[in-house]
C-alpha cells in the first residue's frame, strides 16, 4: 500500500476516534435535525394554507374577472403587436394568477444555513489547526520520519485524511436531511434534489476552505496555540472585509456625477406622455446623467469583488442563495428598460451557478493556495 494512504488511513482515524471531532459532529448533526425538522413542519404548514388560499380564490369574483381581464389583455397586445417583453409580462401574471408558486421545499435548507456556515467553519478549523503543531509537539513527527516514508507523502496522507472526514461528514449530513424530508412525506422532485446535492457539494467546498487556512497557519505556527490565533485573526478578518467594502468602494470612485437637465421639448414629452417609451428607451429621463449609471455599475463591481475575498459571503450571501431560492444573481439593471434582463425565466441549476461562478472560482483559489503553501513550506521545514 502507497505510503500516502497509510498515513490517510492513520490520520482518518484518528479524528473518527478524537472526542473534539464527537462532541463537533454530535452538535452539527443535532443542529442538522432540529432546523431540518422545524423546517419541514413550516413547509407542511405553508403547503397546507397555500392549498386553501388558492381553492378560496378560484371561487371568488374579484378573481374570475382579473383572470379574464388578463386574458383579454393578452390577446389584445397580440393582435396589435406589441413588444414579445410586455406579453410576457402579462402572460407571466395570468401565470401568477392561475398558478401561483407553491412553497419550495428547498426554502427549509435556508434555516439551516446559517448554522451549516458557522458549524462548518468550527469543524474545518478543528480538524486542520493542529495537523502539523499537533505532531511537533507530540514528537511523533520526527518518529515518522525517522521511517522511510517521504515528507511528501506524509503531509498529502494527513490532507488526504482530514479532507475525507469532511466528506464523511457532509455526506452524513445529506444523507440525514433526506431522511427527514421523506419521513415528513415529501419527496423531492429531480430538480430539487439536484439543488440540495449541489449546495452541500458548495458546503463542502466552503469547509475546505476554512481547513486548508487552519492546515496552513498549522505548518507556519510553532504551537498549536499560535496556529488556532492565525486562524481566528484569518477568519475575523474575513468577518470585517465585507463591513468595510462600501466604505473602500467610495474611497475609489469618488463623489457621485452631479444629474443633468435635459432639454425642453423631451421634458415636455415626457410630461404630456407622449412616446414616453421612446424617451425612456434612449435614456432621455428628467435629470438623468448616463455617467451616474456607469458610476453606480462599477461601484457594485468593486464592492462585489472585495466581498469576494470573504469565502463567507461567497457561500453564505451567493452560492447558497442561488441554489436554494432557484435564482440568478446576476445584478438587475439599473434600468428597467434594460430588455436583456428577463425576470419572467426560472433559471436553471446551471443558470443558478454561472451566475455565481466567481464566486465558486474564488473559494476554489482559497482552498488550493493555502494547501500549496503548507506543501511547500512543510517540505522546507526544519523538523527537530
Amino acid at each position: 500500500m502507497r505510503p500516502e494512504l497509510i498515513v490517510a488511513g492513520k490520520e482518518f482515524r484518528d479524528h473518527l476516534t478524537s472526542k473534539r471531532f464527537i462532541v463537533i459532529f454530535a452538535v452539527l448533526m443535532l443542529v442538522a435535525v432540529i432546523s431540518m425538522a422545524g423546517g419541514m413542519s413550516q413547509y407542511n404548514e405553508s403547503l397546507d394554507n397555500y392549498k386553501k388560499q388558492t381553492a378560496e380564490n378560484a371561487q371568488q369574483d374579484w378573481y374570475k374577472e382579473q383572470v379574464a381581464s388578463l386574458q383579454k389583455q393578452i390577446a389584445e397586445a397580440e393582435a396589435n403587436g406589441l413588444s414579445q417583453e410586455e406579453i410576457d409580462s402579462l402572460r407571466y401574471q395570468l401565470d401568477m394568477m392561475i398558478n401561483p408558486p407553491m412553497p419550495s421545499v428547498l426554502y427549509v435548507f435556508m434555516s439551516m444555513n446559517q448554522y451549516l456556515v458557522l458549524i462548518g467553519l468550527v469543524l474545518s478549523v478543528a480538524l486542520g489547526f493542529d495537523l502539523i503543531t499537533r505532531e511537533k509537539e507530540e514528537g511523533s513527527l520526527k518518529s515518522l520520519l525517522s521511517h522511510p516514508v517521504y515528507r511528501d507523502s506524509v503531509i498529502n496522507g494527513k490532507l488526504l485524511g482530514s479532507l475525507a472526514v469532511l466528506i464523511v461528514v457532509m455526506c452524513s449530513m445529506f444523507l440525514v436531511t433526506i431522511a427527514i424530508m421523506l419521513f415528513f412525506g415529501i419527496v423531492p422532485g429531480g430538480e430539487d434534489l439536484l439543488r440540495v446535492g449541489a449546495y452541500f457539494l458548495m458546503a463542502l467546498l466552503y469547509s475546505g476552505v476554512f481547513f486548508a487556512i487552519a492546515t496552513m497557519t498549522s505548518t507556519v505556527a510553532k504551537s498549536s496555540a499560535l496556529s488556532i490565533l492565525y486562524v481566528l485573526g484569518i477568519v475575523v478578518l474575513m468577518f470585517s472585509v465585507t463591513n468595510f467594502s462600501g466604505t473602500i468602494a467610495d474611497a475609489i470612485m469618488g463623489p457621485v456625477p452631479e444629474y443633468t437637465e435635459m432639454p425642453g421639448d423631451d421634458v415636455n414629452i415626457l410630461r404630456e406622455g407622449v412616446n414616453a417609451t421612446s424617451a425612456v428607451k434612449s435614456s432621455k429621463i428628467i435629470g438623468w446623467n448616463p455617467e451616474i449609471q456607469e458610476y453606480y455599475e462599477k461601484k457594485n463591481q468593486i464592492i462585489e469583488a472585495i466581498n469576494t475575498i470573504s469565502p463567507l459571503h461567497d457561500f453564505g450571501d451567493r452560492i447558497s442563495y442561488a441554489i436554494l431560492y432557484k435564482t440568478d444573481m446576476k445584478p438587475m439593471p439599473l434600468m428597467a428598460v434594460d430588455y436583456a434582463y428577463n425576470p419572467y425565466k426560472t433559471p436553471t441549476l446551471m443558470d443558478s451557478l454561472a451566475s455565481v461562478w466567481t464566486n465558486i472560482l474564488a473559494m476554489l483559489v482559497e482552498l488550493i493556495l493555502p494547501l500549496a503553501i503548507s506543501y511547500v513550506i512543510f517540505m522546507r521545514s526544519d523538523i527537530r
